[in-house]
């Protein structure tokens, strides 16, 4: 099959997309051929193009305020209603990544990819919704805490192979929640330190 990997990402290099992507690439396996493109000052007509001769597109993104990153989703709008004329036997997966712990926290922004499909008219796939982005660089994806997430991947994977549309999948790491509610809070000081925030200055409520 030629698969179209959509980076959604609005960081040009090392996002927590980009992992997932690479890492999907390799779950589904040398046998199909890929396109990958990273959608950040991405126009309308070059992100058309890709679409073309693809039987499957996978759109990978950060969760941004319950929804997509906004350039990604002017391009979806701005290209819904050409995108059928492009290819419309296209079959569209989305994975959708956040900083909150539960990976159900993505189940609104992949809706919308669902919605896009809808008014784009072409075929809906999966999605998966990954908690705890902020880990995935934090050792392989499958290896250790990140088991859960490399299993998940393996179902998408599986499932993009043999063109099998499901209900959204959701996960996070197999590691302890408010282990992980420590690291960010912990990391968040570090930073507020860095720019000369006091940590006092954090918890004042307004």
């Amino acid at each position: 099959m030629k698969i179209l990997l959509i980076n959604g990402s609005p960081k040009n290099s090392n996002s927590s997309s980009e992992l997932v992507m690479n890492e999907l690439s390799k779950q589904l396996g040398d046998s199909n051929e890929y396109i990958t493109i990273n959608t950040v000052e991405l126009s309308k007509k070059v992100f058309l193009d890709k679409f073309t001769g693809v039987d499957i597109a996978v759109i990978i993104f950060p969760l941004y305020v319950d929804g997509m990153p906004s350039h990604l989703l002017r391009l979806l709008y701005e290209s819904k209603d050409e995108l059928m004329d492009i290819n419309p036997n296209v079959l569209v997966y989305a994975v959708a990544n956040n900083g909150f712990y539960e990976g159900k926290q993505n189940a609104l922004a992949l809706n919308m990819i669902q919605h896009f499909c809808d008014a784009a008219g072409v075929k809906w796939g999966q999605g998966l919704g990954i908690g705890a982005g902020g880990m995935l660089s934090a050792s392989p994806i499958g290896v250790g805490p990140l088991k859960n997430i490399g299993t998940a991947l393996n179902t998408l994977a599986a499932n993009i192979n043999e063109n099998i549309s499901g209900d959204n999948l959701f996960t996070q790491p197999n590691f302890p929640k408010f282990l992980y509610k420590m690291g960010a809070h912990f990391h968040f000081i570090q930073v507020a330190k860095k720019k000369g925030i006091k940590r006092k200055v954090l918890y004042i409520r307004h």
